[in-house]
């Protein structure tokens, strides 16, 4: 086993217990057939897998506000004036959650959450095969930069003839199909 395999084999082909190989699903293997490429997984599923650990992340993003966010209440001539004042730091530590769940997810499994329930995983565009753990990290920072100019990056796999988004260019995967 090499230092950028993880333990465990990398959740390519294994159940979610890691207790070994799980059979393949109906209608065929997850991996291609030698030679062959994989399905690429279009925008929808894409959009699919990412709105649902989009849930995941707003629902810890509202806790940590409700923690962080400080209500002051003060009448001035009669008339009651509440401000809440946020902090940045749950910004600062969501985007740190992130980097961790989306990296070990797509270094370790393969897909995140979400990807795993719409049916598709993240794999190196030369190999078909696992992220390196740098990968996972380069393609979140990819994530970050693709949804600053209005989800242009994002976007871009609706019309890319590789089916890519900019954080696919960016870390060298691409997102294909698992079933």
């Amino acid at each position: 086993m090499s230092d950028d395999t993880p333990p465990g084999g990398g959740g390519y082909g294994e159940s979610p217990s890691g207790g070994g190989a799980s059979p393949p699903p109906v209608g065929g293997s997850v991996a291609p057939a030698a030679g062959a490429a994989p399905q690429l997984a279009g925008f929808w599923l894409r959009f699919a897998g990412l709105f649902i650990d989009g849930l995941i992340f707003l629902v810890l993003e509202l806790l940590l506000g409700a923690i962080f966010t400080t209500t002051t209440t003060e009448v001035v001539g009669g008339v009651t004036i509440t401000v809440s004042t946020g902090s940045s730091l749950p910004t600062v530590i969501i985007i740190l959650l992130e980097l961790a769940y989306f990296s070990w997810f797509w270094s370790t499994r393969g897909a995140s959450l979400g990807q795993q329930l719409v049916g598709i995983r993240v794999v190196d565009s030369e190999t078909f095969g696992p992220l390196k753990p740098s990968q996972a990290v380069v393609r979140y920072i990819g994530y970050l930069i693709s949804g600053l100019p209005l989800l242009l990056g994002y976007i871009w796999a609706a019309f890319d003839p590789k089916k890519q988004g900019w954080m696919d260019k960016l870390a060298g995967t691409q997102v294909v199909r698992s079933r």
